[in-house]
């Protein structure tokens, strides 16, 4: 009896280390062909198994696309919540720790982000799966995290919180979707810093705040932009006129 559960064990753990196979395979040549011109057989090879294997596990291949966001923003969420959040004390700290953890996770994965940003993203229904719901699940810590920062006093009572974790990830995807594209910036985690203080400038309780008051006026000379700010001071300049 003991042999036979033992046996049925590695039995299970093969079959997930073989699954875990084909994801990675189908991974990074998904990313690097695309969707529609990998095939399960290319897949299958390089993975070393049949494609009766790979279709054994997934019935088929956009299964196999939607599978992989699964598992690798499941394992990042999971290791944030069990080894990261409880050791951190402040909202602005977890909020860095929620923009690092977006980083590290594109830039130690290229194959994954590349695959998120430039191909899953379009995808209708990848807006179904439990694959995208993992997604939002990471979305939806970092919206309590700012939720949280407005209720205990760190950041400002009137800013929305879906309008700055919009603004938020929006940052992230620009710079990963150019990273990938344009090879600019050269990293991203270092970038980590530079939109958290620009974020917290902005959505900070003790931010001061600065009204400026605009006059425009138009000739045929161009336009005049007059600056008064709150402290009295003012500036003029010129425009050209032109649109």
């Amino acid at each position: 009896m003991l042999i036979s559960i033992r046996g049925r064990g590695n039995m299970s753990d093969i079959k997930t280390a073989r699954k875990n196979k084909i994801i990675e395979t189908a991974l990074r040549i998904f990313a690097e062909k695309g969707f529609q011109e990998a095939t399960i057989s290319e897949i299958a090879k390089a993975a070393g198994v049949s494609d009766a294997t790979v279709y054994e596990y997934f019935k088929t291949k956009e299964e196999l696309l939607f599978v992989i966001p699964e598992k690798l923003t499941g394992d990042a969420l999971r290791e944030f919540r069990e080894k990261v959040l409880p050791f951190l004390r402040g909202t602005e700290n977890k909020l860095r720790a929620i923009v690092q953890t977006y980083m590290s996770l594109y830039e130690r994965n290229p194959h994954y982000s590349a695959l998120v940003m430039l191909q899953l993203k379009s995808n209708r229904n990848f807006l179904k799966t439990s694959s995208y719901e993992q997604i939002r699940d990471a979305a939806r810590e970092l919206l309590g995290c700012i939720k949280e920062g407005i209720a205990d006093g760190t950041f400002k009572k009137n800013i929305d919180p879906l309008l700055v974790r919009s603004m938020i990830l929006g940052t992230i995807e620009h710079l990963c979707v150019r990273w990938h594209l344009l090879g600019s910036p050269s990293n991203l985690v270092d970038h980590v810093d530079p939109i958290i203080e620009l974020v917290l400038d902005g959505i900070r309780a003790d931010a001061p705040v600065r009204e400026v008051t605009v006059h425009l006026h138009v000739s045929g000379e161009g336009v005049k932009v007059n600056d008064v700010s709150a402290a009295g001071t003012s500036r003029e300049k010129k425009g050209t006129g032109e649109k």
